[in-house]
């Protein structure tokens, strides 16, 4: 549902998830002033606007990496492979999208926004198709609704010059599509603009043989020496040496562990990215083929590590879809602290999902669902009430 945005107010709760340091204190009070944090109280001030028991406070989820657009498309691929599915430009995915409505299109943009906001996603990164079209599509549907969106556009169908005038940067596809003087011209005009740029790379091990082939050298590699990214999308069969040139670069990959299991690909290399120190944030992907439910990805992505022979903590995963995608990305959001957006949750803690987990994080990371999601507020507004 949508809220009216009041310029204060006070919103507390039993227990909240504060600083930079996802600090659990109790008795939380947020004073909300013009859409952001300006006050946290230690004890109760002498009005509440609306309180919460038996709750936690919680920063927003940064969704790292999207495709709305395809929203409309649920399921239609199930059981397919990923080139038959996704690939540009041929696959089932941009057939549907170049005959679809737009207003079809935006309806399905629209629930996969409310679904991101059932479950905790203030902010979401979207790799837009369709152009200039696309964005501006995408662009109207989220200013509609408020949520925070950082779309990367791509140059396919219009000018690079048009689609960086009107998103917030170029999320390209497989780079193996691109000659390296054309991806030079990319990184020299959306650099000059200040923009983001990113890509997919080494999502199969086709792809990353591909470019092996072609060029001599991986696309991981290879992209990095060429469009020096903000980050990376999914490195599903990075090898060591990859990771450890993202390290020694201090670049950052977006894993999307259950999109890539939709499709039979193997697992990312959780183990190698963190025993290496690679900076790793969560992405869900192409709606068509996967729900926008970061708690799902928690799931699935510590069931992977632990395989691969690692424990995450659970505060490493809630930095990697809160703090740490806010600092690539530029935004004053990522925790419960003042002078930040007033982007947070309310978790319900009397859900029987988490009955008797006596650590917080613990429950809200390994336990949590959009189940327990009570409401979701975007830069001070409720933009969704369970």
């Amino acid at each position: 549902m949508f809220g009216v945005l009041v310029l204060h107010m006070i919103v507390g709760a039993d227990f909240g998830i504060v600083g930079r340091e996802f600090s659990v204190k109790q008795k939380v009070y947020i004073k909300i002033a013009s859409g952001y944090i300006s006050r946290i109280y230690e004890s109760k001030p002498n009005t509440v606007d609306e309180y919460f028991e038996e709750c936690v406070i919680v920063p927003g989820f940064i969704n790292m990496h999207t495709h709305v657009g395809d929203s409309v498309a649920r399921e239609r691929a199930y059981g397919l492979p990923i080139e038959r599915s996704v690939a540009p430009p041929d696959g089932l995915k941009f057939r549907i999208l170049s005959s679809a409505p737009k207003e079809k299109l935006a309806k399905g943009i629209r629930t996969a926004i409310y679904e991101m906001l059932s479950s905790g996603i203030t902010t979401f990164v979207d790799f837009r198709e369709g152009g200039v079209e696309g964005v501006r599509l995408l662009r109207r549907v989220v200013e509609e609704i408020g949520i925070n969106a950082v779309i990367m556009g791509r140059p396919d169908s219009s000018r690079l010059e048009d689609v960086l005038a009107i998103a917030d940067g170029i999320g390209l596809s497989s780079i193996n599509r691109y000659r390296d003087e054309v991806l030079i011209g990319i990184h020299k005009v959306v650099k000059s603009s200040s923009k983001l740029v990113a890509y997919h790379a080494s999502e199969t091990r086709a792809q990353r043989e591909k470019s092996i082939r072609m060029y001599g050298i991986s696309d991981i590699a290879r992209g990095v020496k060429i469009l020096d990214p903000d980050f990376i999308v999914h490195v599903t069969y990075a090898d060591r040496g990859d990771l450890e040139l993202l390290a020694r670069l201090g670049k950052v990959v977006v894993l999307c562990p259950r999109a890539n299991g939709y499709f039979g690909l193997g697992p990312p290399p959780v183990k190698l990215v963190v025993d290496l120190g690679v900076k790793f944030c969560i992405g869900t992907d192409n709606v068509m083929i996967n729900s926008p439910n970061m708690f799902r990805e928690f799931d699935f992505l510590v069931r992977i590590a632990r395989i691969q022979g690692i424990i995450l903590d659970p505060k490493c995963l809630l930095e990697s879809v809160t703090i740490l995608p806010a600092e690539i990305l530029g935004l004053r959001a990522g925790a419960i602290d003042t002078g930040l957006y007033a982007d947070f949750f309310v978790f319900d803690l009397t859900r029987p999902n988490v009955a008797y987990v006596d650590d917080i994080l613990k429950a809200i990371v390994l336990r949590g669902s959009e189940r327990n999601v009570v409401c979701t507020y975007v830069r001070g507004k409720k933009l969704y009430e369970g």
